[in-house]
């Protein structure tokens, strides 16, 4: 008898919902989601309508029915990339669209571009080390490069990390920060060389100073866009 009326005790008791601000956490996840898959011509008409839903429930406060329309966005969703693959013979295979989701959601093409060019300005530095431009070796500017490499695959596992999914480096745009790299790259010699800025060291730990310095100044090409970017603002 109290073994039935322990299990009534259990069915009777209120279901777990998140506290707002993890629902509004994974609200925004879902929303990239959402997104991935439209941008892969996946049809998301219906897991949209309830994520709207969900949103207006959880502005009104009403959290039972914001994470209930939460939850059947995820399941349309879920159910409209699962009708986006390839059924032959009864067997379900990722088309092309579900692919593509799976890299937009992921980053993976950004994964792929880092890796692509690192390998390529690692192939640069070895195959012309003494290539020189009005006696600038180009060295500098492919160790800004290659740093510009390391910081797009440093936020993709920073943006994996933290969210689970790509946030940022998932548009075309990533693809200009090696070539803005070299620009820094170059200029970072220029002013190293001129002795404005120099280390106390010998001179072959000067060269390797002088490389790691290039390879910061292209690491740190996204920031100093942004700082660019507010300075010809505050001149105009």
């Amino acid at each position: 008898m109290n073994l039935v009326s322990n299990v009534i005790v259990e069915f009777k008791r209120e279901p777990f919902f998140p506290s707002p601000s993890d629902l509004e956490r994974d609200l925004h996840r879902l929303s990239h989601m959402l997104e991935a898959a439209h941008r892969s011509s996946i049809e998301i008409r219906s897991s949209y309508d309830f994520y709207v839903l969900a949103l207006k429930e959880l502005n009104k406060g009403n959290m039972s029915e914001a994470f209930l329309y939460y939850d059947r966005c995820k399941y349309e969703l879920t159910s409209a990339i699962n009708e986006s693959k390839l059924n032959i013979k009864g067997l379900r295979l990722h088309s092309p669209r579900t692919i593509s989701y799976f890299f937009k959601l992921y980053g993976l093409y950004a994964v792929a571009f880092g890796v692509t060019s690192a390998f390529l300005f690692c192939y640069l530095i070895y195959r012309f080390p003494n290539a020189a431009i009005l006696e600038v070796p180009l060295w500098s500017s492919f160790f800004a490069g290659l740093g510009a490499s390391a910081q797009i695959l440093t936020g993709m596992v920073d943006d994996l990390r933290r969210d689970g999914l790509a946030t940022r480096y998932k548009r075309v745009w990533y693809m200009a920060i090696p070539l803005l790299s070299l620009i820094f790259g170059f200029m970072a010699y220029l002013l190293f060389s001129s002795g404005l800025i120099a280390f106390n060291v010998g001179s072959t730990s000067q060269s390797f100073s002088t490389m790691f310095v290039c390879f910061l100044a292209g690491f740190l090409t996204s920031w100093m866009i942004t700082r660019l970017s507010e300075l010809s603002r505050n001149i105009d």
